[in-house]
Protein backbone atom coordinates (compact mmCIF):
# COMPACT_ATOMS: atom_id res chain seq x y z
CA UNK A 1 0.00 0.00 0.00
CA UNK A 2 1.14 3.58 -0.78
CA UNK A 3 1.46 6.01 1.21
CA UNK A 4 1.77 10.15 1.14
CA UNK A 5 3.10 12.54 3.76
CA UNK A 6 1.19 15.96 3.24
CA UNK A 7 3.57 18.34 5.83
CA UNK A 8 3.96 22.05 6.46
CA UNK A 9 0.98 23.28 6.77
CA UNK A 10 -2.07 23.89 9.19
CA UNK A 11 -3.91 21.18 10.02
CA UNK A 12 -5.92 22.40 12.87
CA UNK A 13 -4.17 22.50 16.43
CA UNK A 14 -0.67 20.70 16.74
CA UNK A 15 -0.85 19.22 13.32
CA UNK A 16 1.79 20.36 10.50
CA UNK A 17 1.35 16.73 8.67
CA UNK A 18 -0.73 14.54 7.50
CA UNK A 19 -0.16 10.98 6.44
CA UNK A 20 -2.48 9.42 4.05
CA UNK A 21 -2.00 5.84 2.60
CA UNK A 22 -5.50 4.39 0.85
CA UNK A 23 -7.08 7.47 0.07
CA UNK A 24 -7.66 8.02 3.98
CA UNK A 25 -5.92 9.61 6.72
CA UNK A 26 -3.76 7.29 8.26
CA UNK A 27 -2.58 10.04 11.21
CA UNK A 28 -2.03 14.01 12.01
CA UNK A 29 1.12 15.42 13.33
CA UNK A 30 3.97 16.99 13.29
CA UNK A 31 7.49 16.43 12.31
CA UNK A 32 7.34 13.03 14.06
CA UNK A 33 4.99 11.42 11.69
CA UNK A 34 8.32 11.65 9.22
CA UNK A 35 9.79 8.86 11.17
CA UNK A 36 6.82 6.86 11.04
CA UNK A 37 6.08 7.32 7.83
CA UNK A 38 6.80 3.65 5.79
CA UNK A 39 10.07 3.45 3.09
CA UNK A 40 9.14 5.05 -0.16
CA UNK A 41 6.37 7.27 1.42
CA UNK A 42 5.70 10.26 -1.20
CA UNK A 43 6.60 13.64 0.37
CA UNK A 44 4.76 16.75 -0.85
CA UNK A 45 5.43 20.38 0.85
CA UNK A 46 1.67 22.68 1.15
CA UNK A 47 4.16 25.62 1.46
CA UNK A 48 2.69 26.55 4.73
CA UNK A 49 -0.93 26.97 4.16
CA UNK A 50 -4.10 26.55 5.87
CA UNK A 51 -5.51 23.32 5.43
CA UNK A 52 -9.48 22.90 5.97
CA UNK A 53 -11.90 19.65 4.87
CA UNK A 54 -12.77 19.29 1.27
CA UNK A 55 -15.44 21.55 0.64
CA UNK A 56 -19.01 19.89 -0.85
CA UNK A 57 -20.77 21.97 -3.32
CA UNK A 58 -24.46 20.53 -2.40
CA UNK A 59 -26.38 21.70 -5.30
CA UNK A 60 -25.04 22.82 -8.57
CA UNK A 61 -25.35 21.61 -12.65
CA UNK A 62 -21.31 20.94 -12.99
CA UNK A 63 -22.34 19.67 -16.59
CA UNK A 64 -23.94 22.99 -17.30
CA UNK A 65 -20.62 24.53 -16.64
CA UNK A 66 -18.86 22.79 -19.05
CA UNK A 67 -21.66 23.43 -21.61
CA UNK A 68 -21.27 26.74 -20.54
CA UNK A 69 -17.90 27.22 -22.03
CA UNK A 70 -18.95 26.35 -25.54
CA UNK A 71 -22.22 28.37 -25.33
CA UNK A 72 -22.63 32.11 -25.62
CA UNK A 73 -21.73 33.98 -22.89
CA UNK A 74 -24.45 36.65 -21.72
CA UNK A 75 -23.23 37.03 -18.78
CA UNK A 76 -23.18 41.12 -17.56
CA UNK A 77 -25.17 41.80 -20.61
CA UNK A 78 -26.41 45.51 -20.22
CA UNK A 79 -29.10 45.35 -22.51
CA UNK A 80 -30.91 43.37 -25.03
CA UNK A 81 -28.95 45.43 -27.55
CA UNK A 82 -26.03 43.91 -25.77
CA UNK A 83 -27.78 40.45 -25.74
CA UNK A 84 -28.03 40.41 -29.57
CA UNK A 85 -24.42 41.74 -30.32
CA UNK A 86 -23.01 39.09 -28.82
CA UNK A 87 -25.03 36.14 -30.07
CA UNK A 88 -24.25 37.77 -33.53
CA UNK A 89 -20.69 37.82 -32.51
CA UNK A 90 -20.68 34.25 -31.76
CA UNK A 91 -22.12 33.36 -34.45
CA UNK A 92 -19.68 34.51 -36.83
CA UNK A 93 -16.36 34.08 -34.71
CA UNK A 94 -17.67 30.42 -34.79
CA UNK A 95 -18.48 30.17 -38.64
CA UNK A 96 -22.12 28.69 -37.31
CA UNK A 97 -23.85 27.19 -40.41
CA UNK A 98 -27.41 28.99 -41.33
CA UNK A 99 -30.56 27.17 -39.66
CA UNK A 100 -28.16 25.38 -36.76
CA UNK A 101 -29.50 26.22 -33.45
CA UNK A 102 -27.42 27.90 -30.63
CA UNK A 103 -27.50 27.87 -26.77
CA UNK A 104 -26.62 30.64 -24.85
CA UNK A 105 -27.24 31.98 -21.55
CA UNK A 106 -26.74 34.40 -18.57
CA UNK A 107 -28.84 37.35 -18.50
CA UNK A 108 -30.78 39.15 -16.06
CA UNK A 109 -32.85 41.77 -16.62
CA UNK A 110 -32.28 43.47 -13.34
CA UNK A 111 -28.97 44.17 -14.69
CA UNK A 112 -29.81 46.39 -17.58
CA UNK A 113 -28.58 49.92 -17.68
CA UNK A 114 -31.92 52.16 -18.11
CA UNK A 115 -34.84 49.72 -18.56
CA UNK A 116 -35.13 46.42 -16.64
CA UNK A 117 -37.90 44.97 -19.49
CA UNK A 118 -37.02 41.58 -20.86
CA UNK A 119 -35.77 40.87 -24.07
CA UNK A 120 -37.82 39.87 -26.94
CA UNK A 121 -37.50 37.81 -30.03
CA UNK A 122 -37.58 41.97 -31.90
CA UNK A 123 -34.47 42.30 -29.98
CA UNK A 124 -32.80 39.23 -31.69
CA UNK A 125 -34.00 39.05 -34.92
CA UNK A 126 -32.32 41.97 -36.97
CA UNK A 127 -29.23 40.74 -36.15
CA UNK A 128 -29.69 37.21 -35.94
CA UNK A 129 -32.44 35.94 -38.61
CA UNK A 130 -31.45 32.74 -39.73
CA UNK A 131 -30.02 30.91 -36.68
CA UNK A 132 -32.47 29.53 -33.91
CA UNK A 133 -31.64 31.03 -31.02
CA UNK A 134 -32.05 29.28 -27.18
CA UNK A 135 -31.51 32.36 -24.46
CA UNK A 136 -31.35 30.95 -21.01
CA UNK A 137 -31.98 33.65 -18.12
CA UNK A 138 -29.56 32.94 -15.62
CA UNK A 139 -31.85 31.54 -13.43
CA UNK A 140 -32.59 28.70 -16.25
CA UNK A 141 -36.61 29.41 -15.55
CA UNK A 142 -36.62 31.60 -18.44
CA UNK A 143 -35.59 31.53 -22.06
CA UNK A 144 -35.88 34.36 -24.96
CA UNK A 145 -35.67 32.66 -28.18
CA UNK A 146 -36.23 34.79 -31.94
CA UNK A 147 -38.45 33.84 -34.55
CA UNK A 148 -36.02 31.54 -36.22
CA UNK A 149 -36.36 28.99 -32.86
CA UNK A 150 -40.31 29.95 -32.50
CA UNK A 151 -40.92 28.69 -36.01
CA UNK A 152 -38.09 25.91 -35.92
CA UNK A 153 -40.63 24.73 -32.74
CA UNK A 154 -43.99 25.57 -34.69
CA UNK A 155 -44.69 28.10 -31.87
CA UNK A 156 -47.45 30.40 -32.87
CA UNK A 157 -50.47 32.15 -30.80
CA UNK A 158 -52.68 28.70 -30.62
CA UNK A 159 -49.72 27.22 -29.04
CA UNK A 160 -51.10 25.99 -25.65
CA UNK A 161 -48.44 26.22 -22.79
CA UNK A 162 -47.87 23.23 -21.27
CA UNK A 163 -48.72 22.71 -17.37
CA UNK A 164 -46.28 24.30 -15.57
CA UNK A 165 -44.96 26.40 -18.40
CA UNK A 166 -46.33 29.97 -20.15
CA UNK A 167 -45.71 31.45 -23.55
CA UNK A 168 -45.62 35.21 -23.51
CA UNK A 169 -47.65 37.20 -26.12
CA UNK A 170 -46.83 40.45 -27.46
CA UNK A 171 -48.91 43.21 -28.10
CA UNK A 172 -50.05 42.06 -31.06
CA UNK A 173 -51.14 38.70 -29.78
CA UNK A 174 -47.90 36.72 -31.31
CA UNK A 175 -45.55 34.94 -29.06
CA UNK A 176 -42.92 37.38 -28.53
CA UNK A 177 -39.89 34.97 -27.41
CA UNK A 178 -40.29 34.54 -23.82
CA UNK A 179 -40.57 30.85 -22.68
CA UNK A 180 -41.53 29.82 -18.88
CA UNK A 181 -40.36 27.03 -17.48
CA UNK A 182 -42.14 24.04 -18.78
CA UNK A 183 -42.33 25.90 -22.17
CA UNK A 184 -39.05 25.54 -22.58
CA UNK A 185 -38.90 22.08 -23.18
CA UNK A 186 -40.62 22.60 -26.35
CA UNK A 187 -37.93 23.83 -28.17
CA UNK A 188 -34.65 22.69 -26.67
CA UNK A 189 -34.93 19.79 -29.09
CA UNK A 190 -34.01 22.12 -31.91
CA UNK A 191 -30.35 21.68 -30.28
CA UNK A 192 -28.22 19.58 -31.68
CA UNK A 193 -28.06 16.15 -29.63
CA UNK A 194 -24.48 16.12 -28.07
CA UNK A 195 -22.01 12.81 -28.36
CA UNK A 196 -20.60 10.85 -25.77
CA UNK A 197 -17.07 12.58 -26.04
CA UNK A 198 -18.59 16.14 -26.24
CA UNK A 199 -20.45 15.48 -22.76
CA UNK A 200 -17.11 14.10 -21.27
CA UNK A 201 -15.34 16.97 -22.42
CA UNK A 202 -17.75 19.23 -21.20
CA UNK A 203 -17.79 17.23 -17.40
CA UNK A 204 -13.70 17.04 -17.46
CA UNK A 205 -13.54 20.96 -18.26
CA UNK A 206 -16.03 21.61 -15.52
CA UNK A 207 -14.76 19.21 -13.08
CA UNK A 208 -11.48 20.40 -12.77
CA UNK A 209 -12.53 24.42 -12.70
CA UNK A 210 -14.26 23.04 -9.36
CA UNK A 211 -11.38 21.34 -7.63
CA UNK A 212 -9.46 24.74 -8.71
CA UNK A 213 -11.82 26.58 -6.54
CA UNK A 214 -11.03 23.76 -3.58
CA UNK A 215 -14.35 21.82 -4.40
CA UNK A 216 -13.62 17.82 -3.87
CA UNK A 217 -17.37 16.61 -3.78
CA UNK A 218 -20.22 18.53 -5.97
CA UNK A 219 -23.85 16.85 -6.02
CA UNK A 220 -24.79 17.65 -9.57
CA UNK A 221 -28.39 17.73 -10.95
CA UNK A 222 -26.43 16.43 -14.76
CA UNK A 223 -29.06 13.28 -15.09
CA UNK A 224 -32.39 14.66 -17.12
CA UNK A 225 -34.91 12.72 -18.68
CA UNK A 226 -33.34 14.18 -22.43
CA UNK A 227 -30.29 12.85 -22.71
CA UNK A 228 -29.52 11.07 -19.00
CA UNK A 229 -28.10 7.68 -20.99
CA UNK A 230 -25.71 10.03 -22.94
CA UNK A 231 -24.42 12.03 -19.93
CA UNK A 232 -23.93 8.11 -18.08
CA UNK A 233 -22.18 6.72 -20.84
CA UNK A 234 -19.93 10.06 -20.39
CA UNK A 235 -19.54 9.93 -17.19
CA UNK A 236 -18.68 6.07 -16.43
CA UNK A 237 -16.30 6.52 -19.45
CA UNK A 238 -14.14 9.53 -17.74
CA UNK A 239 -14.25 7.38 -14.26
CA UNK A 240 -13.27 4.07 -15.91
CA UNK A 241 -10.22 5.80 -17.39
CA UNK A 242 -9.92 7.32 -13.56
CA UNK A 243 -9.90 10.96 -15.43
CA UNK A 244 -12.05 12.65 -13.05
CA UNK A 245 -10.81 15.10 -10.59
CA UNK A 246 -13.82 15.03 -7.74
CA UNK A 247 -16.50 13.36 -6.51
CA UNK A 248 -19.63 13.63 -8.34
CA UNK A 249 -23.36 12.86 -6.45
CA UNK A 250 -25.46 12.73 -9.49
CA UNK A 251 -29.19 14.28 -8.53
CA UNK A 252 -31.56 12.80 -10.84
CA UNK A 253 -33.94 15.19 -12.66
CA UNK A 254 -36.39 12.54 -14.11
CA UNK A 255 -39.82 13.22 -14.83
CA UNK A 256 -42.48 10.55 -14.63
CA UNK A 257 -42.46 6.82 -13.29
CA UNK A 258 -41.41 5.20 -16.80
CA UNK A 259 -38.74 7.00 -16.74
CA UNK A 260 -37.21 6.90 -13.19
CA UNK A 261 -37.85 2.74 -13.96
CA UNK A 262 -35.85 2.83 -17.18
CA UNK A 263 -32.93 4.23 -14.98
CA UNK A 264 -32.77 1.75 -12.69
CA UNK A 265 -33.83 -0.82 -15.31
CA UNK A 266 -30.52 0.68 -17.18
CA UNK A 267 -28.05 -0.23 -14.32
CA UNK A 268 -28.37 2.60 -12.05
CA UNK A 269 -30.47 1.77 -9.26
CA UNK A 270 -29.89 3.51 -5.81
CA UNK A 271 -26.67 2.80 -4.33
CA UNK A 272 -24.93 2.33 -8.00
CA UNK A 273 -21.55 4.08 -7.74
CA UNK A 274 -18.30 4.24 -9.69
CA UNK A 275 -14.85 5.35 -8.67
CA UNK A 276 -15.73 8.71 -7.85
CA UNK A 277 -19.51 8.94 -8.92
CA UNK A 278 -22.65 7.76 -6.95
CA UNK A 279 -26.11 7.79 -7.42
CA UNK A 280 -28.01 10.28 -5.37
CA UNK A 281 -31.60 11.55 -4.88
CA UNK A 282 -34.65 12.13 -7.42
CA UNK A 283 -34.48 15.60 -8.57
CA UNK A 284 -37.68 17.15 -8.45
CA UNK A 285 -39.15 20.92 -10.21
CA UNK A 286 -41.70 22.62 -7.88
CA UNK A 287 -41.55 26.25 -9.41
CA UNK A 288 -39.33 28.70 -11.24
CA UNK A 289 -37.16 31.69 -9.64
CA UNK A 290 -37.86 35.30 -7.85
CA UNK A 291 -35.72 37.14 -10.58
CA UNK A 292 -38.34 35.49 -13.17
CA UNK A 293 -41.30 36.07 -11.49
CA UNK A 294 -41.93 32.35 -11.50
CA UNK A 295 -41.52 31.57 -8.20
CA UNK A 296 -44.73 30.04 -6.91
CA UNK A 297 -45.93 32.35 -3.94
CA UNK A 298 -49.70 31.72 -1.85
CA UNK A 299 -49.95 35.58 -1.36
CA UNK A 300 -48.57 37.25 -5.19
CA UNK A 301 -45.91 39.03 -5.73
CA UNK A 302 -46.48 42.32 -3.83
CA UNK A 303 -45.46 44.55 -7.13
CA UNK A 304 -47.74 42.34 -9.13
CA UNK A 305 -50.67 40.33 -6.62
CA UNK A 306 -52.46 39.12 -9.57
CA UNK A 307 -49.43 36.83 -10.19
CA UNK A 308 -48.40 33.86 -8.19
CA UNK A 309 -45.89 32.47 -10.49
CA UNK A 310 -45.77 29.15 -11.27
CA UNK A 311 -46.69 25.69 -9.88
CA UNK A 312 -44.46 23.56 -12.10
CA UNK A 313 -45.39 19.89 -10.48
CA UNK A 314 -48.82 19.40 -9.02
CA UNK A 315 -49.08 17.61 -5.51
CA UNK A 316 -50.58 14.49 -6.87
CA UNK A 317 -47.67 13.82 -9.52
CA UNK A 318 -44.82 15.11 -6.70
CA UNK A 319 -46.41 13.11 -4.01
CA UNK A 320 -46.67 10.30 -6.54
CA UNK A 321 -42.64 10.46 -8.09
CA UNK A 322 -41.53 10.62 -4.30
CA UNK A 323 -43.08 7.38 -2.71
CA UNK A 324 -41.72 5.65 -6.04
CA UNK A 325 -38.66 6.90 -5.38
CA UNK A 326 -38.76 6.26 -1.79
CA UNK A 327 -40.04 2.78 -1.92
CA UNK A 328 -36.68 1.87 -4.01
CA UNK A 329 -34.56 3.62 -0.85
CA UNK A 330 -34.06 6.66 -2.84
CA UNK A 331 -33.73 10.06 -1.59
CA UNK A 332 -36.35 12.95 -2.73
CA UNK A 333 -35.01 16.53 -2.92
CA UNK A 334 -36.80 19.11 -4.83
CA UNK A 335 -36.40 22.60 -6.69
CA UNK A 336 -38.72 25.36 -4.37
CA UNK A 337 -38.12 28.97 -4.18
CA UNK A 338 -41.27 30.17 -3.57
CA UNK A 339 -43.04 29.86 0.11
CA UNK A 340 -45.77 27.84 -1.73
CA UNK A 341 -43.61 25.69 -3.36
CA UNK A 342 -41.87 25.07 -0.11
CA UNK A 343 -45.32 24.43 1.38
CA UNK A 344 -46.02 21.61 -1.04
CA UNK A 345 -42.49 19.96 -0.67
CA UNK A 346 -43.11 19.86 3.14
CA UNK A 347 -46.31 18.20 2.15
CA UNK A 348 -44.61 15.56 0.09
CA UNK A 349 -42.00 14.60 2.87
CA UNK A 350 -44.53 14.51 5.56
CA UNK A 351 -46.92 11.89 3.39
CA UNK A 352 -43.80 9.81 2.22
CA UNK A 353 -42.43 9.88 5.78
CA UNK A 354 -45.81 8.37 7.05
CA UNK A 355 -45.12 4.87 6.36
CA UNK A 356 -41.99 5.66 8.21
CA UNK A 357 -44.01 6.05 11.32
CA UNK A 358 -43.06 9.80 10.46
CA UNK A 359 -39.35 9.15 10.39
CA UNK A 360 -37.04 10.15 7.72
CA UNK A 361 -34.74 7.28 7.29
CA UNK A 362 -34.06 8.47 3.31
CA UNK A 363 -33.15 12.39 3.96
CA UNK A 364 -35.31 13.64 1.66
CA UNK A 365 -34.94 17.68 1.37
CA UNK A 366 -35.84 20.87 0.05
CA UNK A 367 -32.97 23.04 -2.59
CA UNK A 368 -33.32 26.69 -2.10
CA UNK A 369 -35.98 27.14 0.36
CA UNK A 370 -35.68 30.86 -0.56
CA UNK A 371 -38.93 32.90 0.07
CA UNK A 372 -40.02 31.07 3.62
CA UNK A 373 -41.72 32.14 7.19
CA UNK A 374 -40.41 30.93 10.12
CA UNK A 375 -43.40 28.41 10.66
CA UNK A 376 -42.17 26.05 7.81
CA UNK A 377 -38.28 26.27 8.82
CA UNK A 378 -39.66 24.96 12.08
CA UNK A 379 -41.50 22.19 10.33
CA UNK A 380 -38.12 21.35 8.15
CA UNK A 381 -36.63 21.03 11.54
CA UNK A 382 -39.33 18.47 12.71
CA UNK A 383 -39.17 16.60 9.69
CA UNK A 384 -35.51 16.40 9.97
CA UNK A 385 -35.27 17.12 6.57
CA UNK A 386 -32.21 18.63 4.99
CA UNK A 387 -32.39 22.32 3.20
CA UNK A 388 -29.94 22.88 0.38
CA UNK A 389 -29.02 26.29 0.19
CA UNK A 390 -27.19 29.05 -1.41
CA UNK A 391 -25.85 32.20 0.37
CA UNK A 392 -24.12 33.37 -2.45
CA UNK A 393 -28.08 34.19 -4.21
CA UNK A 394 -28.21 37.32 -1.29
CA UNK A 395 -25.44 39.33 -3.18
CA UNK A 396 -28.72 39.92 -5.92
CA UNK A 397 -31.56 38.48 -4.47
CA UNK A 398 -31.81 41.28 -1.89
CA UNK A 399 -31.93 43.67 -4.36
CA UNK A 400 -35.30 42.13 -4.95
CA UNK A 401 -36.72 40.25 -2.92
CA UNK A 402 -38.93 43.31 -1.09
CA UNK A 403 -40.22 44.87 -4.14
CA UNK A 404 -41.19 40.99 -4.91
CA UNK A 405 -42.44 39.09 -2.42
CA UNK A 406 -43.83 42.86 0.39
CA UNK A 407 -41.26 43.56 3.67
CA UNK A 408 -42.85 41.23 5.68
CA UNK A 409 -42.32 37.74 4.03
CA UNK A 410 -38.81 39.44 2.65
CA UNK A 411 -38.23 39.87 6.37
CA UNK A 412 -38.60 36.07 7.00
CA UNK A 413 -36.86 34.75 3.88
CA UNK A 414 -33.28 33.42 3.63
CA UNK A 415 -33.56 32.72 7.03
CA UNK A 416 -30.28 30.71 6.56
CA UNK A 417 -28.70 31.94 9.97
CA UNK A 418 -31.94 31.01 12.33
CA UNK A 419 -32.13 27.62 9.86
CA UNK A 420 -28.49 26.73 11.63
CA UNK A 421 -29.43 27.59 15.23
CA UNK A 422 -32.39 25.16 14.71
CA UNK A 423 -30.68 22.41 13.77
CA UNK A 424 -31.75 21.79 10.18
CA UNK A 425 -29.04 20.30 8.12
CA UNK A 426 -28.75 23.04 5.44
CA UNK A 427 -25.87 22.50 3.60
CA UNK A 428 -24.66 24.71 0.93
CA UNK A 429 -24.51 24.84 -2.34
CA UNK A 430 -24.04 27.79 -5.57
CA UNK A 431 -26.23 26.32 -8.20
CA UNK A 432 -23.56 26.39 -10.87
CA UNK A 433 -23.75 27.96 -13.17
CA UNK A 434 -26.53 29.94 -12.28
CA UNK A 435 -23.47 31.21 -9.41
CA UNK A 436 -20.04 30.80 -9.71
CA UNK A 437 -18.76 27.54 -8.04
CA UNK A 438 -16.47 30.03 -6.07
CA UNK A 439 -16.26 28.48 -2.35
CA UNK A 440 -15.04 31.74 -1.25
CA UNK A 441 -17.88 34.27 -2.38
CA UNK A 442 -20.62 31.64 -0.71
CA UNK A 443 -18.36 31.64 2.39
CA UNK A 444 -18.57 35.56 2.28
CA UNK A 445 -22.12 36.01 1.67
CA UNK A 446 -23.24 33.46 4.64
CA UNK A 447 -20.78 34.63 6.98
CA UNK A 448 -21.26 38.18 6.19
CA UNK A 449 -24.80 38.62 4.47
CA UNK A 450 -23.02 42.18 2.66
CA UNK A 451 -23.32 42.51 -1.59
CA UNK A 452 -19.80 41.05 -2.77
CA UNK A 453 -19.36 44.95 -4.42
CA UNK A 454 -19.92 46.37 -1.09
CA UNK A 455 -22.35 47.48 1.33
CA UNK A 456 -23.80 47.19 4.78
CA UNK A 457 -25.31 43.67 5.80
CA UNK A 458 -29.27 42.61 4.57
CA UNK A 459 -30.93 41.13 7.55
CA UNK A 460 -27.47 41.12 9.78
CA UNK A 461 -29.19 38.84 12.33
CA UNK A 462 -29.48 35.69 10.10
CA UNK A 463 -25.40 35.88 9.64
CA UNK A 464 -23.83 32.56 10.76
CA UNK A 465 -20.08 32.43 12.24
CA UNK A 466 -17.38 31.17 10.19
CA UNK A 467 -17.15 27.72 11.85
CA UNK A 468 -20.63 26.98 11.27
CA UNK A 469 -20.37 28.37 7.65
CA UNK A 470 -17.49 25.30 7.61
CA UNK A 471 -19.75 22.97 8.39
CA UNK A 472 -22.81 23.60 6.10
CA UNK A 473 -19.91 23.90 3.38
CA UNK A 474 -18.47 20.08 4.53
CA UNK A 475 -19.91 18.05 7.45
CA UNK A 476 -23.78 19.15 6.22
CA UNK A 477 -23.43 18.52 2.73
CA UNK A 478 -21.59 14.78 3.51
CA UNK A 479 -24.84 14.31 5.87
CA UNK A 480 -27.17 15.18 2.83
CA UNK A 481 -25.05 12.32 0.88
CA UNK A 482 -24.69 9.97 3.37
CA UNK A 483 -21.42 10.30 3.87
CA UNK A 484 -20.80 11.99 7.35
CA UNK A 485 -18.82 9.30 8.66
CA UNK A 486 -15.91 9.64 6.09
CA UNK A 487 -16.53 13.28 4.67
CA UNK A 488 -16.47 16.83 6.25
CA UNK A 489 -13.74 16.11 8.58
CA UNK A 490 -9.86 15.88 9.14
CA UNK A 491 -9.66 12.99 11.21
CA UNK A 492 -8.27 9.34 10.92
CA UNK A 493 -10.06 7.20 9.01
CA UNK A 494 -11.53 9.76 7.11
CA UNK A 495 -11.49 10.66 3.46
CA UNK A 496 -8.24 12.47 2.52
CA UNK A 497 -10.29 14.87 1.15
CA UNK A 498 -8.83 18.45 2.11
CA UNK A 499 -8.47 21.65 0.83
CA UNK A 500 -5.50 24.14 1.05
CA UNK A 501 -5.63 27.98 1.47
CA UNK A 502 -3.09 30.44 1.09
CA UNK A 503 -4.76 32.07 4.54
CA UNK A 504 -6.56 31.25 7.69
CA UNK A 505 -10.35 31.48 7.59
CA UNK A 506 -10.56 31.65 11.03
CA UNK A 507 -8.43 34.82 11.80
CA UNK A 508 -8.53 37.16 8.81
CA UNK A 509 -10.41 39.78 8.16
CA UNK A 510 -13.98 39.47 7.11
CA UNK A 511 -13.15 41.53 3.81
CA UNK A 512 -10.47 39.55 2.52
CA UNK A 513 -12.52 36.02 2.39
CA UNK A 514 -13.22 36.45 -0.88
CA UNK A 515 -9.77 37.12 -1.87
CA UNK A 516 -7.98 33.85 0.05
CA UNK A 517 -6.05 31.76 -2.74
CA UNK A 518 -6.10 27.77 -3.57
CA UNK A 519 -3.37 26.55 -3.24
CA UNK A 520 -4.10 23.26 -3.41
CA UNK A 521 -6.93 20.37 -3.59
CA UNK A 522 -6.63 17.07 -2.65
CA UNK A 523 -8.73 14.23 -3.46
CA UNK A 524 -8.49 11.01 -1.81
CA UNK A 525 -4.94 11.11 -1.22
CA UNK A 526 -4.13 12.72 -4.75
CA UNK A 527 -3.71 16.25 -5.50
CA UNK A 528 -6.80 17.16 -7.77
CA UNK A 529 -5.44 20.70 -8.30
CA UNK A 530 -2.13 22.41 -7.41
CA UNK A 531 -1.38 25.97 -7.51
CA UNK A 532 1.02 26.85 -10.46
Amino acid sequence: MSYTLYHNAHFGPGASAMLVSGGRIAALGGDELRAVAPAGTACIDLGGGWALPGFNDSHCHLLDVGRGLGSIDLFGAKSPADIAARCADFLRRRAVPKGRAVYGNGWNQDLFEGSHAMPTRADLDALCPDNPLLLDRVCGHIMVCNTAALRAAGITAATPAPAGGGIDLGPDGAPNGLLRDNAVNLVRPLLPAETVDEIKAAFLAAATHAASLGLTTVQSNDVRSRDWRTVMAALTALDAEQLLPVRIVLQCALETPDELRDFWAAGFRPGAQGRRWKLGPLKLFLDGSLGARTAWLRGGYADAPEEHGLCCLEYDKAVGMAKLADGAGMQVIAHAIGDAAMEEMLDVIEAVNAAHGGANPHRHGVVHCQVTTPGQWERLARLDAGALVQPIFLDYDHTIVEDRCGAALAATSYAFGSAVRRGVHLSYGTDAPVESLDVRRNLYSAITRKPLAGGPAWQPAECVTRAQALRCYTEAGAWNEFAEAEKGRLAPGYLADFTVFDRDLFTIPEAQIPAMQVKATVVGGVLAWREA
